[in-house]
């Protein structure tokens, strides 16, 4: 099956909260509408310039003491709608969790999963070097 939008991986359509942190700035309460293993759009009224380095953190379920998913990434554009941003690098223990929400939901969780497994999903990568 081709992949439509010629990503690398699918994105799926969630609405979950996140924190978005900025260097030196605390974090910032944002929505994220869609995830891949790349990247994530987030709803946010923030204006930021393409390339600004910041963290996000998608928070998973209800309680406060389950974790979240966490990555380093930067802004590729803003939207009147909010921020795309693409994952620079994604914590080792958080590929799993982040595997798991876009599988579940997914449209099509057949196509993610052979994505994943012919792709490898994200590893994080500790020589990658930060901008």
């Amino acid at each position: 099956m081709l992949n439509r939008n010629h990503r690398k991986f699918s994105r799926s359509q969630v609405s979950v909260a996140a924190l978005l942190t900025l260097e030196d700035q605390e974090p910032v309460e944002v929505e994220v509408l869609d995830v891949s293993m790349n990247g994530t759009f987030l709803k946010s009224g923030l204006k930021l310039a393409a390339g600004t380095h910041c963290k996000v953190s998608i928070l998973l379920g209800h309680f406060q003491h389950e974790l979240p998913i966490e990555a380093e990434a930067i802004v590729v554009r803003a939207t009147a709608m909010g921020l795309a941003l693409s994952f620079v690098s994604v914590k080792i223990d958080s590929t799993p969790r982040l595997q798991n929400l876009i599988v579940d939901h997914a449209e099509d969780p057949n196509q993610v999963q052979l994505e994943l497994s012919q792709q490898g999903g994200f590893i994080f990568n500790p020589d990658r070097q930060q901008r």
